[in-house]
């Protein structure tokens, strides 16, 4: 088939926003604050008030990068150290919004005529890398205004709620023992058993090579017809022919 080719005297050019490029900083401090008004957003639907530091949205669509404001989320990971998150923000009677949140999970953000903090501890156990809120609906007509995020580096470890005293509710931790976690390590025999055991527990596949490995000897004593059948390896039509030749 044979197609015609027309042309198009007047052809309208692209139009999209320019790239928002911020050159990524190291971001120090246990804790700390990230303003809605310096982020970079995608999509429409928004008012940026400069003047009340706040981020209006309606609708939905948009997208609210805080990667360039908040500290990397992996930093401290050595030390047993993760991001806690908190979302300051406001929002009409009955917005019912609903959002991705830094930990990835979509939830609907309880309604706030005054103000309110959603604090988000599913950052315990992970944290997206691009660190953005994603507004996924908000009912029509009704809005949400987002201040800032409130950032702090928590330990791991768990102490539960029953158990709180104020003794025990922050960890005191000893700097040469942190030093010691970033400095070079000399290579023994038993630093070398220390890596073949963390190896061990964090990659299953590893570990099923090394069982594979410790079984080598009970399985060469076996006949091979036996350890062919155990194996339940199926013969290939491949296989079959060449048997029969």
């Amino acid at each position: 088939m044979k197609f015609q080719r027309e042309f198009f005297e007047c052809v309208p050019k692209t139009v999209m926003p320019r790239p928002h490029v911020v050159e990524e900083t190291d971001i120090l401090g246990s804790s700390g604050t990230a303003w809605a008004v310096d982020t970079a957003i995608y999509g429409d639907n928004y008012y940026l008030n400069r003047e009340q530091g706040l981020l209006e949205i309606y609708e939905a669509g948009a997208a609210i990068s805080f990667h360039h404001l908040l500290p990397r989320k992996d930093k401290y990971e050595q030390e047993g150290l993760y991001l806690r998150l908190k979302l300051a923000y406001r929002t009409t009677a009955n917005a019912n919004v609903n959002i991705r949140t830094f930990s990835g999970n979509h939830v609907t953000l309880p309604n706030s005529l005054h103000g309110d903090m959603y604090d988000d501890p599913q950052t315990y156990w992970y944290i997206t890398d691009d660190l953005t809120l994603n507004i996924n609906s908000i009912y029509s007509g009704e809005k949400i205004w987002i201040q800032r995020v409130d950032w702090e580096w928590m330990s791991k470890e768990v102490v539960y709620e029953d158990e709180v005293q104020d003794q025990n509710r922050f960890l005191i931790r000893s700097y040469e023992k942190i030093q010691n976690l970033y400095s070079p390590q000399e290579i023994t025999p038993n630093s070398v058993k220390n890596f073949l055991i963390e190896k061990i527990q964090k990659d299953d596949e590893f570990a099923k090579h090394c069982l594979a490995m410790l079984r080598q000897k009970q399985l060469m004593n076996k006949d091979l017809k036996q350890l062919f059948l155990e194996s339940e390896i199926e013969f290939t039509s491949q296989s079959k022919i060449e048997n029969k030749n």
